[in-house]
């Protein structure tokens, strides 16, 4: 009797979870219904844009112009001609855009009913440098990528030198590996945000295999810097005096690497 027992409280249970299971099935019927209407509408939608000729590409606009080369435009056009624009892969025109080492972002953008927009941030060359001498100068930017290599130094950009590099050849495109190079960058902004050294013109920057920094003033003044490279205030009013004083085109070099300035002669 007590088996039998057992056996019937059992199938009640079952049957009373099993009634609760129905139950929680038909609340989230209407929910589950919906999903899948909107999913459909989502889609059919979708594919009506895709075929309309409407939402087709007719117009890719670049700005800023003269970025891209002839090979990316016929890629753009080889990407979007025919197609719609909801159709048009925006991460991977903007990556493949990247790959120019002038172009440092690439934004597309889609602007209804039929045009696609490509804002493009470029890389400038921050300096030029020749690592043998009578080689080709490659210019650099900040970011240290080889945008571009001339045989002729441009006379807007400063020259760097830097005959003990053990790699003296890079292609466009390639990281500029210079161990050397953000020292170089510190050195120049320093310059740049000092009151005197500011005023100066630098002609060239040469570096060493130790890693020493000299820039070349205009009128041929070596000043010899260290990194990091900074000037104290008597520094820099012993220096602001020489680099305005008569006996200035008398000094071959002046040495800013220690606590006490080492002035050269000629």
């Amino acid at each position: 009797m007590a088996k039998r027992r057992g056996l019937k409280w059992n199938f009640k249970s079952l049957r009373r979870n099993g009634v609760k299971g129905i139950r929680l099935v038909l609340k989230g019927a209407p929910l589950v219904l919906m999903a899948v209407v909107i999913g459909f509408v989502f889609f059919e939608v979708r594919a009506m844009l895709q075929a309309d000729p409407y939402f087709h590409v007719e117009r890719i606009t670049v700005f800023p112009s003269g970025v891209l080369s002839q090979a990316e435009y016929q890629f753009l056009e080889t990407k979007t001609s025919g197609h719609s624009l909801f159709d048009v892969d925006l991460k991977g025109i903007s990556e493949v855009l990247e790959r120019n080492p002038v172009v440092k972002r690439a934004e597309v953008s889609r602007s209804l009913p039929n045009e696609l927009n490509i804002v493009i941030t470029t890389r400038l060359p921050f300096v030029q440098i020749q690592l043998k001498s009578g080689g080709p100068y490659y210019l650099v930017s900040e970011d240290q990528l080889v945008l571009t290599v001339q045989d002729v130094p441009r006379t807007d950009l400063l020259k760097v030198e830097d005959l003990s590099a053990s790699k003296k050849s890079y292609a466009v495109g390639m990281f500029f590996g210079s161990r050397y190079f953000r020292s170089l960058l510190r050195a120049l902004q320093t310059v740049k945000a000092d009151a005197v050294l500011a005023k100066e013109s630098i002609s060239k920057v040469t570096s060493d295999d130790a890693g020493n920094i000299s820039l070349i003033l205009a009128d041929g003044v070596e000043l010899k810097v260290g990194d990091p490279f900074s000037l104290s205030q008597n520094m820099r009013s012993v220096l602001g005096s020489l680099l305005t004083s008569k006996e200035r085109n008398q000094i071959l070099y002046v040495d800013l690497r220690y606590q006490d300035m080492i002035v050269k002669r000629k």
